[in-house]
Order: structure tokens, then sequence, then C-alpha cells
């Protein structure tokens, strides 16, 4: 009787990393045709949702296997708790200590990145690692 071998899948965050930078950058730039200071809150409009969720990433991908199974489950309740609160806490940063903001380049790129990042969700495939 062989034994199967199983495999860890990993997800590509560093090339989700690359292409969420990227999106950022570009919205930012032309945001900064309308203005500088558009072209500035929307770099922090996205910043605010990449921060917290590479947070998350790294908090919840840390461990692997189905021994670190229960570190895992805690980690992942942590984990978006923390994102939830460091989202708040950034959007409340910027509206108290920025003062003058242009809140819809903010808005739209945050919203922007929510979506994008929900069909990243689908466009990048794990990859299996041996």
């Amino acid at each position: 009787m062989t034994r199967a071998r199983t495999h860890i899948t990993r997800l590509p965050l560093a090339r989700w990393l690359v292409i969420e930078g990227s999106v950022i950058l570009i919205l930012s730039l032309l945001w900064s045709l309308e203005s500088r200071l558009a072209g500035y809150s929307a770099l922090v409009g996205g910043l605010i949702f990449v921060i917290p969720n590479a947070y998350f990433a790294h908090r919840v991908f840390r461990f692997q296997g189905a021994r670190n199974m229960r570190f895992m489950v805690g980690d992942l309740f942590r984990a978006e708790s923390t994102k939830l609160a460091l989202t708040a806490v950034f959007f409340a940063a910027v509206f108290i200590l920025m003062e003058p903001v242009h809140a819809p380049a903010l808005l739209f790129t945050f919203a922007v990145m929510v979506v994008m990042s929900a069909a990243l969700r689908w466009l990048i495939q794990p990859q299996t690692q041996r």
C-alpha cells in the first residue's frame, strides 16, 4: 500500500501585493491629474486598504499543515478583528490629522481596492508546493 503524497497549497501573496500596489499607483496618478491633493488622498486611501490586509495575510498564513490548525483558526479571528480595527483607526487618523483631504479620491480608491481584492481571489490561483 502506497502512501498518498499531500502538497501544501500556497497563495502567491507577493504577486497579490505587487498587483495591488500597481493599481494604487495608477489610481493615484490618475487622480493627480485633477489635483495634487486628490492624488495624495488616493494614495492614502489605497494604503488604508493594503496595510491592514497585509497584516491579516501575514498573521493568518504563518502556520502550515494540519497540526497547526488550532493556531490558524485562533489567529484568523484575531487577525480579522485587528484588520478591521486598523482600518477604522487609519480612516479616523486621516480625517482628523490630514487637514486638507480629497474625500472622493480617498473613498473611491478604497472602494476600488475592496472590489479588486475580491476579483483577485478568483483570478489568482493558489500554487501547490512540493
